[in-house]
């Protein structure tokens, strides 16, 4: 085995890295395919390596590459605070439910900011 094994992600950063190099003119149209191609095939993060080997340093290799941005777990809190007013709401059909969701959004949003 040639390493750590790769996942679908690293497949696709590595595609795109290969894109950004050729979009630079570091690779022909011929290297491009045939890395693209290679990078398809890859089970392993040395076998990816070996595909950047000659291209420069200050672009990051696949393993170097930041992963895809997370969703904020703000986020989530205000989405399940959301469903769970909603849902409230549909239960009791008292509207005071979604202001009180309104009000713990909003302090959370400003605790948030300091």
């Amino acid at each position: 085995m040639d390493g750590p094994r790769i996942s679908t992600a690293d497949r696709e950063r590595a595609l795109r890295e290969l894109s950004q190099h050729f979009g630079n003119g570091r690779l022909t149209l011929t290297e491009f395919e045939d890395r693209s191609a290679a990078v398809t095939t890859a089970t392993s993060l040395n076998q990816l390596a070996q595909l950047f080997i000659d291209l420069p340093v200050n672009t990051p290799g696949p393993s170097q590459i930041p992963a895809e941005p997370t969703v904020s777990p703000l986020a989530v809190v205000i989405t399940f605070l959301t469903i769970a007013a909603t849902a409230l709401f549909a239960a009791t059909g008292n509207p005071l439910s979604l202001l009180l969701v309104a009000a713990a959004v909003l302090i959370l949003l400003i605790r948030r900011t300091r």
